[in-house]
């Protein structure tokens, strides 16, 4: 028979808080083991959207970069590669070029944080079950021993 059983979940970093002796700590939350699958669907989602975002963000940078391309392609004044390379360097180093790969590089860094946050729950709720499954064994034993 098992009863409900909690776990500790860190919501939110610094992975070093330590919490004041005697005092909740509120960057945690008690999560149920019926609770972690839908956490981690949940968390999936926003895998999901933050991959989306990414591709969006790729796109107008794709966009972008063929603009530029377009514009050294057709521009008579560049007589050779070298000044077409440095034309190319200089409209990419436009605001809106170097906005748009700043984006793309924060939604990647945004990706990767989920996909860590994803990973600790995923692993979280692995030992909370290896947990549970140890206490259900430590009790069949007792039980053997006691009869």
């Amino acid at each position: 028979m098992i009863h409900s059983y909690y776990y500790s979940l860190p919501t939110m970093q610094p992975l070093l808080h330590l919490p004041l002796p005697n005092q909740p700590d509120p960057e945690v939350c008690i999560m149920r083991l019926l609770d972690y699958p839908a956490t981690i669907a949940q968390k999936q989602r926003e895998l999901l959207q933050a991959e989306q975002h990414i591709r969006r963000l790729q796109d107008i940078l794709n966009r972008l970069t063929a603009e530029v391309d377009t514009t050294i392609a057709f521009d008579g004044e560049l007589r050779n590669d070298a000044q077409r390379k440095a034309k190319r360097l200089e409209l990419m180093k436009s605001s809106d070029s170097r906005k748009a790969a700043t984006n793309l590089q924060m939604a990647h860094d945004r990706r990767s944080e989920i996909e860590i946050d994803l990973g600790l729950l995923r692993n979280q709720f692995s030992v909370l079950k290896l947990e549970i499954r140890e206490s259900i064994a430590t009790r069949e034993l007792q039980m053997l021993d006691a009869a």
